[in-house]
């Protein structure tokens, strides 16, 4: 089958390589295609089959993914309002992944936040300066090194680069990269995470994946890259959308039931297994999200019931986001 551009093409399971799927519904995306969604009768991922190739889901990141809002893309992804949003995110998904202890214990000056004054108005760490004016160094050797994979304009690489570390990103759309690279001053790569040669194996502390994995085409290839580069006892730290009891409630109508964008669902149980399989080792997990979006014209009463379920969710397990902080085995 061929689409706008690229293929279309039936491919097996990329988690376990069955071939045999349960057909759940179809879902139109924003370009008018349609696509299938399954799940696999033996791992019970849910994923587009028939797939889209790489050359085949390019025209839907095109410019307006990341300026013009929709349900797919953001509401001007460039402007400082959602910047903002974004490190906000960032440093509560750290806080609550406990992400900030493991963080303290590469550094010999004792715990991190003390080397920090706090954070500025768009959220990003402001190292407290010594006592001679110049700014700390957290680190007695090399800063670690982080890469963010699928990083867009880079805003984690910058958040990171605030906390000390050496950090770069990766990123296919030269778009979104761009901005990053000439406004921001980052270390961003435009490439392919399973193809590039610029990467080195056992060169990172800890990869990020947010909101990126199901965007890609072979998920088990991409978490066997990430054992390859992080070093024995780096961290791994990804959020995706979550399939459980408000995506199977919601189905098409689902808030992140964006296709061919998104190409991959899973359960929380699923991706901790796949990890897993690729030698990466489950430290803690949250989930969040009761499918109320941030609305700014949204009245009392839907207000009110998003203060009330989105903790729920939270607390319950059963939110329909989830991020997840893994280890390399040694």
């Amino acid at each position: 089958m061929v689409g706008m551009a690229g293929h279309i093409r039936p491919i097996p399971c990329d988690q376990c390589g069955a071939e045999s799927f349960a057909p759940l519904f179809v879902k139109e995306s924003s370009q008018g295609q349609t696509f299938q969604l399954v799940r696999c009768r033996q791992c019970q991922l849910v994923q587009v089959n028939p797939q889209p190739d790489l050359e085949a889901v390019a025209p839907y990141y095109a410019g307006e993914y990341f300026e013009k809002r929709s349900e797919r893309g953001y509401d001007n992804y460039f402007s400082s309002a959602l910047k903002q949003q974004i490190n906000r995110v960032y440093g509560l998904n750290l806080r609550d992944l406990g992400f900030d202890a493991w963080e303290a214990g590469l550094s010999d000056t004792g715990p991190w936040q003390k080397d920090l004054q706090g954070l500025d108005r768009d959220g990003v760490a402001i190292p407290a300066p010594a006592t001679d004016g110049s700014t700390r160094n957290l680190f007695e050797g090399r800063p670690p090194r982080c890469l963010d994979v699928g990083c867009a304009a880079g805003y984690f690489v910058e958040y990171m680069q605030s906390r000390g570390w050496q950090s770069e990103g990766i990123e296919l759309s030269a778009h979104a990269a761009r901005f990053g690279i000439e406004q921001l001053q980052l270390t961003i790569y435009i490439d392919d995470f399973l193809r590039s040669a610029v990467l080195q194996q056992g060169h990172y502390d800890m990869l990020s994946f947010w909101a990126s994995i199901e965007h890609m085409h072979s998920p088990r290839r991409v978490l066997e890259r990430c054992y390859e580069l992080l070093r024995p006892g780096g961290r791994l730290l990804l959020s995706t959308c979550r399939w459980g009891l408000l995506a199977r409630h919601k189905a098409a109508r689902w808030r992140f039931m964006n296709v061919p964008e998104h190409l991959y669902f899973f359960s929380l149980s699923g991706i901790i297994r796949l990890a897993a399989d690729c030698g990466l080792r489950r430290i803690s997990h949250i989930t969040y999200g009761s499918g109320f979006t941030s609305c700014k014209d949204a009245g009392w009463l839907y207000r009110a019931g998003k203060q009330i379920a989105d903790p729920l969710v939270k607390w319950l397990d059963q939110g329909d986001m989830m991020a997840l902080q893994f280890e390399r085995s040694h």
